[in-house]
């Protein structure tokens, strides 16, 4: 481009994108940001609430908006949740959420009609992908002595659970 044509340019540029806007009409900036209806027989709202019990046995209470002392679960329920996230330790300090407190938990929910969704950490404790401790019970087990542990422990607990009428996964 010659030096002598620049100056036209710096002109014709801004021209060219300010012919190419319009103005927005009320039509143009209204949008619709009204969520699709969710379909709740398939979709899980939820949380998760394994530590609930223990918040609970500490003296925790719970409050709605209006400052009424409610339930946990029915809480939960009351503001559109439908599902709730249990998870599983082998050997639990104290019994946090080890079978026992697990079914305890999901016969709370099944009396509320939520769906009950079970994670199973395979630890004693707390369990993710940054943290996956075996159970102390386990440290010291071969591989096929840990592929029957962890057979057992998810057969009984998801026993104890069906017993209990639990419903994995589905409403109640």
């Amino acid at each position: 481009m010659p030096k002598n044509n620049l100056p036209l340019w710096i002109f014709i540029l801004p021209f060219i994108v300010f012919i190419s806007c319009k103005k927005a009409t009320p039509t143009d900036r209204a949008v619709d940001v009204t969520p699709p209806p969710v379909v709740t027989s398939n979709f899980a709202k939820g949380a998760d609430v394994g530590w609930l019990t223990q918040m609970e046995s500490s003296g925790r209470k719970f409050y709605n908006s209006s400052n009424t002392e409610t339930e946990c679960l029915q809480l939960l329920k009351s503001v559109g949740m439908n599902a709730i996230r249990l998870r599983v330790w082998v050997n639990p300090t104290g019994g946090w959420n080890g079978a026992a407190d697990v079914v305890a938990k999901a016969v709370r929910a099944k009396n509320l009609g939520l769906k009950i969704l079970i994670d199973f950490h395979y630890s004693d404790s707390w369990a993710d992908p940054g943290q996956q401790t075996k159970p102390a019970a386990w440290s010291t087990l071969t591989l096929a002595g840990l592929q029957t542990s962890i057979t057992q422990h998810t057969t009984a607990i998801l026993t104890d659970l069906k017993n209990a009428g639990i419903k994995i996964g589905r409403a109640h």
